[in-house]
């Protein structure tokens, strides 16, 4: 993987884990990790300006197909990212309180 697709990566994880916006739909989230994107890339100078627009209609294919893998099984953007923070707040207070973290591995213990 070359170092543009590896920002491409970043930039995408950012945004999907990082929203500030709750209800945003799919088409606004790629819109915007495709504008960021060709920002960070035109500061560089990589991309010729009569190619810009064919090579965001394919950035814009590649997000949305990272996106469609990264939520598969969730209805939307929002499930996932609700269902995310969910399971994160549930490691940050297992984390913070070790008796409950221990309690739950005894549980997982008996359950397996």
């Amino acid at each position: 993987m070359n170092s543009d697709a590896d920002l491409l990566y970043n930039i995408f994880e950012h945004y999907l884990f990082n929203a500030l916006v709750e209800n945003e739909t799919t088409d606004e989230f790629l819109t915007v990790v495709v504008r960021d994107y060709l920002q960070r890339l035109s500061l560089r100078g990589v991309i010729p300006l009569e190619h810009v627009a064919g090579i965001e209609l394919d950035i814009r294919d590649e997000i949305l197909e990272m996106l469609r893998k990264k939520t598969y099984g969730h209805y939307s953007l929002a499930e996932f990212r609700k269902a995310h923070l969910g399971r994160a707040a549930n490691k940050a207070n297992l984390a913070t309180h070790p008796a409950e973290a221990e309690a739950a591995a005894r549980r997982s213990r008996r359950v397996s």
